[in-house]
């Protein structure tokens, strides 16, 4: 597993913060923010790009986002020993959850001289693009969703299929679910999946306060993604990528991996509701969850913790804690939940990928990551959201749900893996 999140540049860093109970949020740099209602996100600090290996000729296409990839990608592939020279490239293959690149009000201007830009708008003339630099040439295929996915498989000589899945927050939960089935249907041995996002820019912040769905908290970054919480008011924007590497289990035992987890389940739905508005009823989470749990051939009181989707809105989280109560009955109330989004923030395309590695490391250090922020008990949310501090609880089995604007729900279900049971 690799990660790049506000927390941690890498694993290690970001699971010491997330059991520290630390918040990734601060204000926005990324550009100015100083006029804007909502000034604050999860940004991604002190990224070093020197780290990652970008061929030249590559440079252009890799948006803010692919370079978190390429580094989150090095560090699972380190992680997880693949000798590319000893595998075959056509059983390697690729399956990502991403966003077409964020626009921001700087991308113009590396594209196009701004002069011309003025000019178009004034007068109704396209032939700017007669003059753009290199980056208008390209920024047609630069800024597709499919983009990351291609440069991964140049780079890793991934000839197997390759995937791509744009369904806003449950892309890369969704990615990592296709992975799995392609090595079912034996199309892979090897799986890179996960996903990357950065969607913070002046028209994201701008239209999703216009929505009403961000916190406006911009006296106290820190506090303002507060998941379950009374007082929510609103998601926190990040970004970040999260990357695993899956590989079918005698593939994995032949090459003498080092096997740390086993994804057994993966369900899917659409609410087929609202595009900006989850069911009240948690219609549509709760089939997800179910598919998983039949997928996995576990029932409810399996599930040692749940990692939610816990976004931090007045409406999604209450349709989620209705879904699981649906879903886990009695056992709703005596199984852990926590949101890694209070301190996280919300990295759309990426946060299923990074929510599911960090369900892997709580099963590994038997360890829960809280729910930050949580203060005031919403009387509609009462559950057990793990508030405020980690809580050591063994932990073997671990449903992690990501559910998206548009309606569009994905749960996943990782086990620990020992050697006696296979």
């Amino acid at each position: 597993m690799g990660v790049v999140t506000p927390l941690g540049l890498n694993l290690k860093t970001t699971w010491e913060n997330l059991v520290r109970a630390k918040s990734g949020v601060g204000y926005i740099s990324l550009f100015d923010a100083s006029t804007f209602p909502v000034q604050i996100a999860a940004e991604v600090k002190d990224f070093d790009e020197s780290v990652i290996n970008i061929p030249e000729g590559m440079e252009h296409f890799t948006s803010r986002a692919t370079k978190f990839c390429l580094s989150a990608t090095q560090e699972a592939m380190e992680n997880a020993r693949v000798n590319l020279n000893k595998i075959d490239p056509t059983k390697l293959g690729i399956s990502l959850g991403a966003s077409d690149e964020t626009y921001m009000l700087s991308n113009f201007g590396d594209a196009f001289p701004e002069k011309d830009i003025f000019y178009a708008l004034q007068n109704r003339d396209l032939s700017y693009y007669k003059h753009s630099y290199y980056l208008g040439q390209i920024w047609g295929v630069r800024r597709c969703a499919h983009t990351t996915s291609n440069i991964l498989s140049i780079l890793y000589n991934a000839q197997g299929p390759v995937s791509i899945s744009s369904t806003a927050c449950a892309s890369s939960a969704q990615a990592i679910g296709k992975a799995m089935r392609i090595i079912e249907h034996g199309d892979a041995d090897i799986m890179i999946t996960g996903g990357c996002d950065s969607f913070i820019s002046e028209f994201s912040v701008a239209g999703f306060a216009l929505l009403g769905a961000l916190s406006q908290n911009n006296k106290y970054p820190e506090r303002a993604s507060r998941p379950f919480d009374l007082k929510r008011d609103g998601f926190v924007m990040s970004e970040g990528a999260g990357i695993l590497i899956i590989e079918e289990l005698n593939h994995a035992k032949a090459r003498g991996a080092k096997i740390i987890a086993k994804i057994t389940g993966f369900g899917t739905s659409s609410n087929a509701y609202r595009i900006t508005d989850s069911p009240p009823d948690g219609r549509g989470a709760d089939q997800a969850m179910r598919l998983a749990l039949n997928d996995a051939g576990l029932s409810p009181e399996d599930i040692d913790y749940i990692n939610a989707h816990g976004t931090s809105t007045l409406l999604n989280d209450r349709s989620e804690t209705q879904a699981i109560k649906k879903v886990f009955g009695k056992d709703a109330y005596k199984t852990p939940i926590s949101s890694n989004k209070s301190m996280l923030g919300h990295s759309i395309a990426s946060a299923g990928a990074i929510e599911l590695i960090v369900s892997v490391l709580t099963i590994q250090k038997n360890i829960i990551p809280p729910t930050i922020n949580y203060e005031v008990p919403d009387p509609e949310c009462d559950l057990d959201y793990v508030p405020n501090e980690p809580r050591k609880y063994e932990v073997n089995s671990v449903l992690s749900n990501s559910f998206a604007f548009g309606g569009q729900n994905a749960s996943l279900v990782v086990e620990g893996y020992y050697e006696v049971n296979g």
